[in-house]
């Protein structure tokens, strides 16, 4: 599981914590908080100690120094800031002075004490809380606002999971790397991308390899090499493997998997785009699929025919989902023949082990659309993508903007069958995807993954990073 470190922030005024009726509020307050954060999955939580300040909050401009330090030190990625008692903005405020303006903030203020007898309040905190977001606004910080709760609330506990997961997958995407293997296809022409503006707005870089390079990597791994031996083993272990298969098309592919793999480690990337048709059919006999489903179910993220942006749309997708759920690089293929609301997630047969559907024979097949071009194209896997909630999503760039389609459906288990990897997939209104896919330029391609909760982190991470969200229906 990917984990990053995010920063706490309790604040408090001291006049106010609390009243003779409740004792002292912050402190406990600031408790609860961090035990039900500690359990966050993915959170590395950063929070000032009893011993750093009074009480473990932050009360003053000194202790707001010394917690900017920690912050500083640990270099967290993200930033909570919840209101134990009314706050102090000054104090805040010190802490986001010394903080980049690219860090994702998110706000909360907790309930406050009970009221006594008497009608004395405990800490007016839903009061100071304005004054806090005001200092957060001020210092031009993007943030994001939690209702006013208490921290064992599920609302609270569910915000800060999807903020978790916001941060992870934008620490990791800022900066990333891509590989580009080769060249897209000639008539794709709408697999176009903006390296300038992919540094310039992420600071990320494409790393190309010509498909000449790629491919003497490969003739350099020799077909009796003992890990080609084991991945051949791993392969006719996992699928049921056609008739029409010979001993050295697995070969082959098991040459091809290390190549990409090693290739991958020499690039230094995050995730890779492949060129995957017709020259590996011509030169090879094998298809690209399940090679790159493979890689998938490892952690090697990989895109076929050189959409190199959807490649980035995959790793912020796997990086949303803590790196625990595989993604499928998919087309939005068709409508349902007969159902409503019903569309064809696809492609020829490169989706992950992990993602086949329990009771459903995973087969290793010759790739049906490539057979026009080589009748030995080994290497495709068919089966039906498992049941369940999914989501699914893609990023373009018009212009200098960057706009995240994203939806969320459910995989149904319904005929037809169809060739290849893929799931019918059920949504409340397909046509409102499909106007609004078609009014942002979203194009063939997808991302899909098992995972529900990456659309809410989606949402917030295009907050975070100036990227227009489109959500379907």
């Amino acid at each position: 599981m990917y984990k990053t470190k995010i920063g706490f922030l309790p604040s408090n005024w001291r006049d106010w914590d609390g009243s003779a009726y409740t004792g002292k509020w912050a402190g406990s307050m600031r408790d609860r908080c961090v035990k039900v954060l500690e359990e966050i999955p993915g959170m590395e939580l950063v929070v000032p100690s009893r011993e750093m300040t009074e009480d473990g909050v932050v009360s003053d401009i000194e202790e707001a120094k010394k917690v900017l330090e920690l912050y500083r030190k640990e270099n967290i990625q993200g930033l909570i800031i919840g209101n134990m008692t009314f706050g102090q903005e000054v104090a805040v405020g010190t802490i986001l002075n010394g903080l980049n303006k690219d860090m994702p903030i998110i706000h909360f203020a907790t309930r406050s004490g009970p009221i006594a007898p008497n009608g004395s309040r405990a800490t007016d905190t839903w009061c100071g809380q304005f004054m806090t977001t005001s200092a957060i606004k001020r210092r031009g910080f993007r943030f994001i606002h939690i209702n006013t709760c208490n921290p064992e609330d599920k609302y609270f506990k569910d915000k800060i999971e999807i903020f978790t997961r916001a941060v992870c997958a934008i620490s990791r995407f800022k900066g990333a790397k891509f590989g580009q293997i080769g060249t897209k296809p000639q008539l794709f022409e709408s697999q176009f991308w903006s390296e300038e503006q992919m540094q310039k707005q992420f600071g990320q870089m494409v790393v190309p390899m010509d498909l000449a390079t790629a491919f003497s990597r490969l003739d350099d791994i020799s077909p009796g090499d003992p890990e080609v031996k084991r991945i051949v083993k791993e392969i006719t272990e996992s699928m049921e493997v056609g008739d029409v298969y010979t001993e050295e098309s697995l070969i082959n592919l098991a040459r091809y998997e290390l190549s990409l793999i090693n290739i991958a480690r020499e690039l230094d990337v995050n995730a890779i785009a492949v060129n995957c048709w017709t020259q590996i059919q011509e030169r090879y006999g094998i298809s690209s699929c399940s090679t790159l489903g493979r890689l998938n179910e490892k952690g090697v993220i990989a895109a076929c025919e050189v959409d190199l942006l959807g490649a980035v749309t995959m790793w912020a997708v796997y990086c949303a989902a803590l790196g625990e759920v595989k993604p499928m690089f998919i087309d939005w293929t068709d409508l349902h023949p007969t159902e409503e609301n019903v569309w064809l997630a696809w492609h020829c047969g490169n989706a992950a082990a992990s993602l086949c559907a329990e009771g459903c024979k995973k087969k290793l097949v010759r790739n049906e659309r490539m057979i026009q071009w080589c009748e030995t194209c080994h290497g495709a896997a068919e089966f039906r993508l498992k049941p369940g909630a999914v989501t699914c999503a893609r990023l373009v760039e018009y212009d200098g903007e960057y706009t995240m389609f994203a939806g969320k459906g459910e995989i149904i288990d319904i005929p037809p069958f169809v060739r290849g990897s893929y799931g019918w997939v059920k949504v409340n209104d397909v046509f409102d995807w499909e106007n609004k896919m078609v009014e942002n330029g979203i194009i063939h391609h997808g991302t899909l993954i098992h995972d529900p909760k990456v659309l809410d982190v989606l949402e917030m991470f295009c907050k975070y990073l100036g990227i227009k969200f489109v959500k379907g229906a």
